[in-house]
């Protein structure tokens, strides 16, 4: 087992993996450096505490020093439950046919083995704090609830979380409080309210908070009300088992579209890059999200920032993402890559429990969500924005 232990950041080096959607160890991929040395916000304590990001594809944890807010040294790994099924949908299934002992039991093995490699690193015995951020699904199986509501509509939790729970309830061995960031919706998560969290000390008074991994979350903030919806986007853009990863989907699909090799239909004239099959599952997922993002009634103009989350984000060129009809044209200035914005989420919710707790409480209160399967214009739109080209 691999532990890094950061003193700042970790430079890109020969040994990239080309995929930031397995790592989360290069200074690409690093979201907490707003933290490193102490932030401005920063509610000092005594002690040490662990901000946890449990992704359907892959989890990942920090241990903090909770009186200067340094970063002292993080673990990642593949999520354990992908051999049940790549996505939310499929582990709902698997949880509901019988598998929720074995879906509990992968992930809290891994992150019970990642919080001692963080806390033996530095000979720490107890953490004073943890906090984790995940989607709705994800928290269902960390704490063994029944996935039966989340798979039949109208795909609503039939569990509540607790406001603290101690960590002998989730990780054999270990002892101290932890916090689950709270659900906005089915199937938008504590991983969003987390990522909210994160951008909103930048400042930006509208913004979209867009994670477009396997689950296509969209978050609109507006003066402290917030609009969500999730989209079915896929594996389509992890670009898994493809030279560069995620970093190269988009632009080489790009490049395909500019030169007239992929018209506007879709239909691949050369398949030295793609196939024809991987075109369409691309061509699906970049319709669902623009169609969310055209529910939401945005076209960039109206908005202070867009934010992308997520190694997805954080590997995607806002010109590629334009020019494929990912994104509106008017939306490419206001593009910002933000990381791994739930883990820097539940960061801030362990070194500004205060500030921070209170603008989750707003969050959690003022949240609007749209089934965007069940909009008047679902069909429409996502019959519209099939085509490939910039708009």
């Amino acid at each position: 087992m691999r532990v890094f232990v950061n003193s700042g950041f970790m430079p890109k080096t020969d040994a990239c993996l080309g995929n930031c959607l397995i790592c989360g160890k290069c200074g690409r991929f690093s979201i907490l450096e707003t933290y490193e040395g102490g932030a401005a916000g920063l509610e000092a304590r005594p002690g040490f505490g662990a901000a946890i990001d449990i992704g359907t594809t892959s989890a990942v944890l920090a241990l903090l020093d909770l009186e200067t807010g340094k970063t002292l040294a993080r673990h990642s790994f593949m999520n354990p439950q992908r051999a049940y099924g790549p996505d939310v949908i499929s582990r709902i299934h698997a949880a509901n046919g019988g598998a929720l002992p074995a879906l509990r039991g992968a992930i809290t093995e891994a992150l019970g083995e990642g919080l001692r490699a963080l806390m033996d690193s530095r000979g720490i015995r107890r953490l004073e704090d943890t906090v984790i951020a995940c989607n709705t699904v994800m928290a269902h199986l960390l704490l063994g609830f029944s996935c039966e509501s989340l798979g039949v509509s109208p795909f609503q939790p039939a569990h509540r979380l607790k406001e603290v729970y101690d960590l002998s309830e989730l990780f054999t061995g270990l002892h101290g409080p932890a916090r689950i960031v709270p659900w906005l919706s089915a199937f938008v998560g504590g991983d969003i309210a987390a990522g909210i969290l994160y951008v909103m000390p930048r400042g930006a008074r509208r913004f979209l908070l867009a994670d477009l991994g396997t689950n296509g979350e969209l978050a609109l903030f507006d003066g402290g009300k917030v609009t969500v919806t999730s989209t079915a986007a896929g594996p389509a853009f992890e670009g898994s088992g493809r030279p560069g990863g995620a970093s190269k989907v988009l632009d080489d699909l790009a490049a395909l579209v500019r030169r007239g090799l992929v018209d506007e239909t879709g239909r691949l004239s050369d398949e030295s890059v793609f196939t024809q099959k991987e075109i369409r599952g691309l061509q699906l997922a970049k319709s669902a999200v623009r169609t969310g993002i055209e529910v939401l009634g945005l076209s960039g103009g109206e908005l202070d920032a867009v934010y992308l989350a997520g190694g997805i984000g954080q590997a995607m060129k806002a010109e590629s993402a334009a020019d494929v009809g990912l994104l509106p044209s008017g939306m490419v200035p206001l593009v910002r890559a933000v990381g791994n914005a739930s883990l820097g989420g539940a960061a801030r919710l362990l070194l500004s429990p205060g500030e921070a707790a209170a603008d989750l409480r707003g969050l959690t209160e003022n949240v609007t969500e749209i089934n965007l399967a069940a909009h008047p214009r679902f069909q429409e739109l996502f019959m519209e924005h099939m085509a490939f080209g910039n708009a």
